[in-house]
């Protein structure tokens, strides 16, 4: 979709421009995972794919204010060292809609700063449309907006409403789902589109900056978290294209002020303690793998406030895409999403900037069971230069 619509921020008036080693393959929520045995041993590459998405708000009268953004700091981290796209999250006529400043960018480093001026918690999600995408678009005369929404977002949704209604098992959907994107795209199943990071899960109100380097070509960001009755955001518009041309920016790479390390066996390893204001994280994707929900890894930072010993345990299954009512709406109550990364190849490297005030956190994967694969984290940020935990 491409629309000219008005956007009030706090800061801003303006207006914005829409915009595992073995043979065979899986699908998977938000990629494809394809495995492949070469002359030198298995190897496993992860393909993105395209959730489903959004449904209609029940009525206008139910939601509550409009959200005020709180922002997450300064531009001081970002201003000079990287391009910038502002992404907004609106919700328009009953669809959840990301609103891109620019359509078209310099290849480099480039600074998402997301700003969710809706009701849920959402994220970007960044994959790179293979040529044979484009190409697939042209013949069916779509753009590639179209022909990706018609032919890997719906189908998804189509496929996904009778196993989380109990009608069929997540075999027989996976299997049905395989069969319905293998004659509509397939380009996704070969040579795929791979996720290329971007902004982590981002409440309500709040906004986030990750940093990320582009290739040039043609990019698809989306957003799959839920609603109340199962659909996924994109389905019914929180999918945009990006533009990366050829033309090389001057920007450098943010420079760092601590650095968090993921992988899939040494889970996630951060720094002993964080001191409170700006920083600038560095997220390193040591190596990526599909886990028991047929999905890759990523690092969500999340506040937590409250005294509620069983909140982590909820916001690990909220955050698993499969089960009915999760990922949906809002994170449970006494965890708010602040920003990070979102799923990126093997030796990848995402910026994530934050102004850290005192209290409590976790940084968290948004995998099964995160604690048992050291995913969970836990730390406090103090109030003066004392250490935290």
């Amino acid at each position: 979709r491409s629309a000219n619509r008005p956007l009030i921020r706090p800061d801003h008036i303006g207006l914005w421009r829409s915009v595992a080693p073995g043979d065979g393959a899986v699908f998977l929520p938000e990629h494809w995972v394809i495995m492949t045995r070469t002359s030198t041993g298995p190897t496993t590459r992860t393909r993105a794919a395209i959730l489903a998405a959004a449904a209609l708000l029940v009525g206008c009268s139910e939601l509550p204010p409009e959200p005020q953004l709180a922002v997450a700091g300064t531009d001081d981290l970002v201003r000079g060292l990287a391009s910038v796209v502002d992404v907004t999250a609106t919700m328009s006529g009953g669809e959840h809609l990301f609103q891109l400043s620019d359509s078209e960018i310099a290849s480099g480093w480039t600074t998402f700063r997301f700003a969710n001026a809706s009701h849920s918690d959402h994220f970007v999600l960044i994959y790179r449309a293979p040529q044979e995408a484009i190409d697939a678009a042209a013949s069916a005369g779509e753009s590639l907006l179209e022909h990706w929404h018609g032919a890997i977002t719906v189908p998804f949704q189509e496929e996904f409403n009778p196993y989380v209604a109990g009608d069929i098992t997540y075999d027989a959907f996976v299997g049905n789902l395989v069969g319905a994107i293998s004659a509509s795209a397939p380009w996704f199943l070969a040579p795929g589109a791979p996720a290329v990071g971007g902004p982590g899960l981002t409440a309500a109100g709040r906004t986030s900056k990750t940093t990320v380097l582009l290739e040039p070509g043609t990019y698809i960001i989306e957003c799959y978290v839920k609603h109340a009755n199962e659909q996924f955001h994109s389905y019914n518009g929180m999918l945009q294209m990006l533009t990366v041309t050829d033309e090389v920016s001057r920007a450098r790479a943010p420079r760092a002020t601590a650095e968090l390390e993921l992988s899939s066996t040494g889970g996630i390893r951060m720094p002993d303690d964080m001191r409170p204001g700006m920083q600038t994280i560095a997220i390193r994707f040591l190596d990526q793998k599909p886990y028991e929900h047929l999905q890759g890894h990523n690092a969500q930072l999340v506040r937590l406030s409250g005294d509620d010993p069983a909140l982590l345990d909820e916001l690990a299954d909220w955050m698993d895409w499969r089960a009915k009512g999760s990922l949906s709406f809002r994170a449970p109550e006494g965890a708010e999403f602040i920003g990070g990364s979102m799923e990126m190849g093997a030796g990848g490297t995402a910026y994530y900037t934050v102004n850290l005030t005192p209290g409590d956190y976790a940084w968290i994967a948004e995998v099964p069971d995160p604690a048992s694969k050291n995913m969970l984290k836990t730390f406090s940020v103090p109030s003066s230069r004392g250490r935290g935990r």
